[in-house]
């Protein structure tokens, strides 16, 4: 009975990490539209410089939520390494960000905000995996693994 126990939390904990993930990324997303938005149309940015600042603030956001909230990882220990994979992720993904809507928006002529909306959807999936299966993983210990 024990074991169906284990197994059972352990599926509804997974259950809540994927809600928990959705509702911090869609947080990072907001923060991101907002700044996007307020960088270009507000302050005249071009709106690839935009995209940029936007998403680097976001990244910070996300960081936080995502290491201490959706995957509870409260070692304080590799903070910093995980803070740099982290930022190797989001620089990456920042690049994959920016060609994404710069693709969306002068071959496939959409307007900046859905096309940031499209990428964001597709980073989202990406980073899911490499924060669940990498950089957030613990072990039974419950110290982070770390490469």
């Amino acid at each position: 009975m024990e074991r169906v126990k284990k197994i059972t939390f352990l599926v509804w904990d997974e259950r809540y990490k994927v809600l928990r993930f959705l509702f911090s990324g869609c947080l990072s997303a907001l923060v991101n539209f907002f700044f996007l938005y307020a960088f270009t149309e507000w302050f005249g940015i071009y709106y690839l410089f935009s995209v940029v600042l936007a998403f680097i603030i976001a990244v910070c956001v996300s960081f936080a939520m995502q290491k201490f909230w959706t995957f509870k990882n409260t070692d304080k220990e590799n903070t910093h390494k995980q803070m740099m994979i982290y930022l190797a992720v989001a620089i990456f993904n920042t690049i994959i960000n920016t060609s994404l809507v710069y693709l969306f928006v002068e071959y496939l002529h959409l307007h900046y905000m859905l096309g940031q909306f499209l990428a964001s959807g597709l980073i989202a999936f990406e980073s899911f995996f490499i924060y669940k299966l990498i950089i957030f993983k613990v072990s039974d210990e419950g110290s982070s693994i770390i490469l």
